[in-house]
């Protein structure tokens, strides 16, 4: 069987819908983030896949930490706001791709705790991360982090990216 023809059973896993929070040179950021997962109990720690070049990568990498905000059903429009990158000129054929580097949390209610990343107020929950380590892995890279606080804000049921009617996966 050739790999391409495993898309359709990678299609159908879903996942849930996170905003990861970071800080950098460039002040902070967040992003839409499907590939999260937990991996330990003890100590808590999770697993976070992130494209090469996105700039919350580069965040990770100087700073060593980030933040998850869990997302609810109500989040779908501010979800979409996250979905493009930080940087225009990474979106190819962008009609302005020198422009400014893009504040995605203007408006957005939000607050920083402990390790300077950016906690939602429209989150259901949050944690805080500190990084372990990291793997290339094909056109992605492999964050392994461990837990070092957490709180929830309200309560809802999570958001995954299937109820938004795509995937990020195949």
């Amino acid at each position: 069987m050739a790999e391409a023809d495993a898309k359709p059973a990678l299609d159908m896993m879903n996942y849930g819908m996170y905003v990861i929070g970071s800080h950098g040179p460039m002040g902070l950021n967040v992003m839409a983030a499907h590939w999260l997962m937990q991996v330990s109990f003890k100590p808590r720690m999770v697993a976070l896949s992130l494209e090469h070049d996105a700039r919350t990568l580069a965040n990770i990498r100087e700073t060593r930490v980030f933040s998850v905000n869990v997302m609810g059903e109500d989040s779908r429009e501010l979800i979409a706001s996250f979905l493009q990158p930080q940087i225009p000129a990474k979106v190819q054929g962008r009609a302005h791709p020198h422009r400014a580097p893009l504040n995605k949390l203007a408006g957005v209610p939000h607050k920083t705790l402990a390790t300077g990343c950016p906690v939602l107020r429209a989150a259901l929950a949050w944690f805080e991360c500190e990084v372990e380590g990291g793997l290339p892995t094909g056109d992605h890279t492999l964050i392994v982090a461990r837990v070092t606080d957490g709180g929830q804000i309200s309560h809802g049921k999570p958001l995954r990216d299937d109820d938004l009617g795509w995937t990020y996966s195949g």
